[in-house]
């Protein structure tokens, strides 16, 4: 059971990136929040960004899902 883990430095990257991402886009909108006197149009938008992090964070649950199955079969391959 050789398993090479080059492989999986590239997922590890594009995860590492779109959580990095995630978390810049977040504490942009906390920035911008702190910045603010909490107008109709910031709470509008940080409702769109709380939105945009939830989807971005299921994707990302989904990604890690398909990234144990990946692991399990190149382990049961290998």
């Amino acid at each position: 059971m050789n398993f090479d883990f080059a492989y999986l430095v590239p997922i590890v990257a594009i995860i590492g990136g779109i959580t990095y991402a995630i978390f810049k886009l977040h504490f942009r909108s906390r920035r911008q929040a702190a910045g603010s006197e909490g107008s109709a149009a910031l709470t509008r938008a940080l409702a769109e960004s709380a939105a945009t992090n939830a989807a971005l964070l299921e994707k990302l649950t989904a990604m890690d899902a398909r990234l144990v199955a990946i692991e399990r079969t190149l382990s049961e391959v290998g």
